[in-house]
């Protein structure tokens, strides 16, 4: 998300500036089937996961989830801003063991792990070290020491780097739509949109959780009551959307919805608060018409927009809808079969610099890689194989 040096274009719109850094508001992902588009967006969820989701004992396998049953050690690197301060953060490990762990801000080393040896560790943390098991990371059990630099990096992977995904939209985002000013601005979104919904209602559900330990020490017990079970709650917010038709009106559970409604419902919520959020769509265009698409992109490089967002596309004509170069990105797997990413800046074309230039023309000439090669020729065979043996 670093900016390309000495590019002005479309800077006062697409870019932001947070402690002295020139960052772009959105990046765009293009390439081929299979090149690693979605991988770039399931590694960071694995990231998040891996730090919000704790194992729970020693026997429990950390998730590497590596390719071709690579037994390497698998290895994150992130700098991100909370709290008007950058955090570099290094995870290093393999399914039985963190190998290497390490959290930087300001220049200071807020800890330093290499396996069990702690090289540097927070005062308060230094008698605890026992505690910290091999297959556990030591920023989770930072923060659940109240170690305050972790309890920032933890917050920041909990609420503010979001992958948008329809089979995990629930979140309390949606009491928003409580406040009534909030949910006029929301309806009138929607609205512009085309999308024919006007009204939504928004229902709180508190939810009995069991406490695993409770659970456990339950169903480890002959007694057949949940007397001694404790229960944490959980509030969940359930919303309905109100659909205008020709007879009247009628309600639609938000999960009924279209993919493309639920999605752009969620945008709406982040981007009308202006949340200052790290935001990933895989498949942007996926559910939406080309013009839609285009006036997403116009929204999220507006220069009232403050959110973040990394998008995967295979729609070819957001090439030319308002970027940067460096905002213009693509992947594609090399020979040993890795994905790599790269911009157009990292191109040296002087055509580059004319305003009237033409990406999606340069990137369908292949001029930029990560096309699809198709071979015409042998998918003909194979149909016509196919049909002479049906014949036969």
């Amino acid at each position: 998300m670093e900016t390309g040096k000495r590019l002005r274009k479309l800077q006062t719109s697409n870019t932001i500036v947070s402690q002295r850094q020139r960052l772009l508001k959105s990046v765009l992902v293009f390439g081929a089937n299979a090149n690693g588009k979605t991988n770039l967006i399931k590694a960071l969820l694995m990231l998040k996961r891996l730090v919000i989701n704790p194992t729970t004992d020693e026997l429990q396998h950390l998730n590497t989830d590596t390719f071709g049953y690579n037994k390497e050690n698998s290895k994150f690197e992130i700098s991100f801003i909370a709290n008007e301060q950058q955090y570099d953060y290094l995870l290093e490990y393999n399914s039985d063991e963190v190998v290497h762990e390490k959290l930087v801000t300001a220049g200071q080393v807020i800890f330093n792990r290499q396996k069990q040896n702690f090289v540097t560790i927070p005062t308060q943390l230094r008698a605890l070290t026992e505690n910290v098991r091999k297959n556990q990371l030591l920023l989770y059990f930072a923060q659940q020491n109240n170690e305050k630099f972790a309890k920032a990096v933890y917050k920041w992977f909990v609420e503010d780097l979001i992958i948008v995904s329809t089979d995990r939209i629930k979140n309390e985002q949606f009491k928003m739509l409580q406040d009534e000013s909030f949910k006029t601005r929301f309806l009138h979104f929607l609205q512009a949109a085309d999308f024919n919904i006007v009204d939504v209602e928004v229902k709180e559900r508190d939810e009995k959780i069991p406490i695993p330990a409770f659970l456990l020490k339950q169903l480890n017990s002959e007694s057949e009551t949940d007397e001694e079970i404790k229960y944490m709650h959980s509030v969940s917010y359930d919303v309905y959307a109100t659909h205008q038709a020709e007879n009247g009106s009628f309600s639609v559970y938000f999960n009924n919805e279209s993919t493309g409604t639920q999605v752009f419902m969620f945008l709406a919520l982040y981007m009308l608060s202006n949340s200052e959020k790290t935001l990933m769509i895989d498949e942007f265009d996926r559910s939406y018409h080309l013009e839609l698409a285009q006036a997403l992109l116009r929204l999220i490089n507006n220069a009232h927009q403050t959110n973040q967002f990394i998008l995967t596309t295979h729609e070819l004509s957001l090439l030319d809808a308002g970027l940067r170069q460096d905002q213009i990105w693509f992947a594609e797997k090399n020979r040993f079969g890795e994905s790599e990413l790269f911009s157009i800046f990292d191109f040296d074309d002087p055509a580059l610099k004319r305003s009237d230039f033409n990406y999606k023309k340069r990137y369908l000439e292949g001029v930029y890689g990560a096309t699809q090669l198709v071979n015409n020729k042998l998918l003909l065979e194979a149909l016509i194989g196919n049909e002479q043996r049906e014949a036969k």
